[in-house]
């Protein structure tokens, strides 16, 4: 539920407001449809509305209990988030794979003292599952009392499954009650910035770029900068790139290859950090397409035209496979990458060794190439 006295609606929490990102926990745990119980239909919830669906999601703003329980599906359990509360996504997954009335708990202790208690053990840790049947028999009777912890209590007297967190996440910020901003400043760095580091990325994009993606999309997230803007501005320095190799700018080009392909993992890290649509899209290849259209034209210029397009070629399979796939089938270091190619000829270029580098990428992009057709199943994963 969205309480507008108390601002929390406005609350930016992982680059969206808090409210958005309970969506997304809901819609990434498996929920189908969203219903947001709001006071009022603000500018800005249109807004994030408008955001949501955009992702393919679908959600309805509800003003009112007679059109809560018009709209409501009659034979679907529904997760319930309190108003203001961030959990660990894992522990929202662990809810929503059971079935009929389930519980998230939280020990009961002096760092858990704010939350809803539900007996002299536990106290509640904000989301909770509830089958139709409790949920439609306590909406018949719930009147003007709080939905919320209404629908609450109905659950704990229904014997539900329970999901035990413990305390010690709670100090550790991975559990959260937000009703402010310097709370969900703080619980954002805790609770999303590891999120950063997943993803299936190899090659220089997971020990150099990576790193510097890492530290760079956490600061932005206040931002609220959609990470397709991020992947267009990628695109755009690698257009950039191009336009300087027409006078012959490579050094300069290559560098700004580089910070595209940096830019085009921030905005993968932003979109897993706030579990938005961007990481999985094809505009995500968008400025390694361009980077590798520089690294073609680099060969042409060296007079390696072979050398550079087949070069390209393996690098463009590469980022292919990494985009498609959920883990490494090689050891990290073996993946010859738009990254790794910019790298390695930036190195040439400083030290005038061009075309021996550009035949040395190739041949270890075939040999990369081969090693993941014929030995996915002997070589192990690494970080």
């Amino acid at each position: 539920m969205d309480r507008p006295e108390i601002l929390r609606g406005q609350i930016i929490f992982a680059a969206q407001t808090l409210i958005e990102y309970q969506a997304r926990q809901a819609t990434g745990a498996g929920a189908r449809e969203l219903f947001i119980m709001v006071e009022a239909v603000t500018p800005q919830l249109s807004r994030l509305v408008d955001r949501l669906i955009a992702d393919g999601i679908q959600v309805h703003l509800i003003r009112d209990m007679p059109a809560l329980m018009r709209q409501l599906p009659r034979n679907s359990d529904i997760l319930l988030f309190a108003d203001g509360m961030v959990v660990d996504q894992d522990h929202v997954r662990d809810l929503a794979s059971m079935e009929g009335n389930g519980l998230l708990l939280v020990d009961d202790g002096p760092a858990t003292g704010h939350l809803e208690r539900v007996d002299s053990h536990y106290r509640w840790a904000g989301v909770a599952r509830l089958s139709p049947q409790t949920l439609f028999n306590t909406l018949d009777l719930i009147g003007d009392w709080d939905l919320v912890l209404t629908l609450l209590r109905a659950a704990v007297q229904g014997q539900p499954r329970r999901v035990v967190i413990p305390q010690s996440e709670v100090a550790e910020g991975r559990i959260a009650l937000i009703d402010r901003q310097e709370t969900a400043d703080l619980v954002a760095r805790a609770l999303v910035a590891p999120l950063a580091k997943g993803g299936v990325e190899a090659g220089a994009e997971r020990y150099i770029l990576g790193p510097v993606a890492q530290l760079i999309a956490p600061r932005l997230l206040r931002l609220q900068i959609p990470p397709r803007h991020l992947l267009l501005g990628a695109a755009g320095i690698a257009g950039l790139g191009l336009a300087l190799l027409v006078p012959g700018w490579t050094v300069p080009a290559v560098i700004l290859f580089l910070i595209a392909l940096t830019a085009n993992l921030v905005a993968g890290h932003i979109a897993t950090m706030g579990r938005m649509a961007g990481r999985k899209t094809l505009i995500r290849l968008l400025p390694d397409a361009l980077v590798l259209a520089g690294v073609a034209w680099i060969g042409v210029e060296a007079d390696m035209h072979a050398d550079g397009l087949h070069l390209a070629l393996l690098s463009a399979i590469t980022a292919v496979v990494l985009y498609r796939g959920d883990r490494l089938a090689l050891p990290a270091w073996a993946y010859v990458t738009p990254g790794s190619v910019l790298l390695l000829l930036l190195a040439a270029l400083l030290v005038g060794l061009l075309p021996a580098a550009l035949s040395l990428a190739a041949v270890l992009g075939i040999a990369s190439l081969a090693a993941l057709l014929l030995l996915p199943d002997r070589l192990a994963a690494t970080a």
